[in-house]
């Protein structure tokens, strides 16, 4: 279902150093609604109506930052016109075909990951087969920035959506096109949906605010002079690590905007926030959330090109067909092959009590009570994405002890880290 509907939101920019003054928060228009055909389990907690497109902000300028674009400006008007304000993507349109023709560019090696600390070791833990587990499920991914484009592959099968699917944008838009992991399908992705898909496999769409700001010291990672921000919002906060390309360099290639965009949905602000800059690009990104856990977004690797194929970064995606409102099928639910499950321990165990009458004859019984998708953690490795409402056999784990956590995708959960043992019954959350 569509929703619209319309938001409105002013914040006064200040001028001076932007960065020192902090804006009240206050809804911007979201976009869309490009729900899943289906009705969301949170459905009766998401805001409505919502915006069909996003305002113009005031037209002030910050010291240091690009100034604020204008939706009302003739893109044709002149050089010294300011191009104008980036229009909402609609889950419900096709765009025309793109006309991307830039081969240069920056391609990234990329993480998100989460912070918890390694849980103790057991005598029977296979130290080595857990960290290449660890490795094998860590969120990677490849992102490739050319010109006014961006895309964002899913490399790794431990997302919740299916490995090889992508997030697609361009400059002059806000929102993503989510292209799936079939590569011939995508779907359009309006502005405020980009934190369900990525937590719970739902476009449900909230409203974006304007973030709080706190300027912080100037840093330097991958050999580039970084700026840094502290972001808050009622979701949470985010402090951004952005980098500057030496003025020297010609040509001067970071354009982070996009990649901008996307680390700042995650804590529902607005896209139009002045910290989103063609001159930098985000190379590290720090998440904190109401409860406290943390969340990471950092670059491991960073390379220059000159042979990019401007198709490959095309919104939307050449030849692809499109989809409204629909999402791809979801991955497998394990995310280790048996004999990786088998590895984690060098021998079994036998329990040390009686196995209740509810526990599997091996391994270990998933059952998810909660309103959300949820990881489940053994030793600090993801082994398994348990669905709403469903149950899930682990069968390959040998007997024995482990130290088990689940988490949403951004690292939520308020249950803590216990010790079980298998074979044996989890439930997840509390049974209704």
């Amino acid at each position: 279902m569509i929703v619209r509907g319309r938001l409105w939101s002013s914040c006064a920019l200040l001028g001076g150093l932007a960065l020192a003054q902090a804006c009240d928060e206050r809804r911007v228009p979201a976009g869309h609604d490009g729900g899943a055909t289906e009705p969301s389990p949170n459905a009766s907690i998401l805001p409505a109506p919502l915006a069909t497109g996003l305002e113009s902000a005031p037209k002030e300028h910050d010291a240091g930052s690009r100034p604020v674009r204008d939706a009302g400006r003739n893109p044709d008007a002149g050089l010294d016109e300011p191009p104008p304000e980036p229009r909402a993507l609609r889950v419900d349109q096709v765009l025309p075909s793109d006309s991307a023709r830039d081969t240069a560019g920056l391609s990234l090696t990329a993480r998100f990951r989460w912070t918890d600390a390694a849980p103790a070791r057991l005598p029977e833990l296979n130290a080595e087969a857990v960290q290449r587990a660890r490795d094998e499920t860590a969120f990677d991914l490849v992102i490739d920035v050319v010109g006014t484009r961006t895309r964002v592959a899913l490399a790794s099968h431990s997302f919740t959506l299916p490995a090889g699917s992508e997030l697609r944008a361009r400059d002059d838009l806000y929102g993503f096109a989510l292209r799936w992991g079939n590569q011939t399908t995508y779907t359009m992705l309006a502005p405020g949906s980009l934190r369900a898909v990525l937590s719970e496999r739902r476009a449900d769409v909230v409203p974006l605010v304007h973030p709080k700001l706190k300027p912080l010291p100037a840093g330097n990672l991958q050999g580039l002079p970084t700026e840094q921000v502290e972001l808050s919002t009622l979701t949470g906060r985010v402090v951004l690590e952005q980098g500057r390309a030496p003025q020297a360099q010609t040509p001067p290639t970071p354009n982070g905007a996009s990649l901008c965009r996307l680390l700042l949905e995650l804590v529902a602000a607005a896209p139009s926030t002045t910290v989103c800059r063609a001159d930098l690009l985000p190379l590290r990104a720090e998440f904190v959330w109401p409860n406290g856990s943390h969340f990471v977004f950092e670059v491991t690797r960073l390379a220059r090109r000159n042979d990019f194929d401007p198709s490959s970064l095309s919104l939307p995606p050449v030849g692809g067909e499109f989809r409204q409102s629909e999402l791809p099928a979801p991955p497998p639910s394990l995310l280790l092959k048996e004999a990786e499950l088998s590895a984690l321990r060098n021998k079994p165990i036998q329990r040390s009590e009686r196995v209740d009458s509810s526990a599997p004859k091996n391994g270990l019984l998933l059952s998810n009570h909660t309103d959300g998708l949820r990881y489940l953690l053994l030793d600090g490795v993801p082994v398994a994405l348990v669905g709403v409402g469903s149950e899930l056999l682990v069968s390959a784990l040998k007997p024995g002890q482990y130290a088990a956590v689940t988490r949403d995708f951004f690292g939520n959960d308020d249950a803590p880290t216990k010790t079980i043992e298998v074979p044996t019954r989890l439930n997840i959350g509390d049974e209704r």
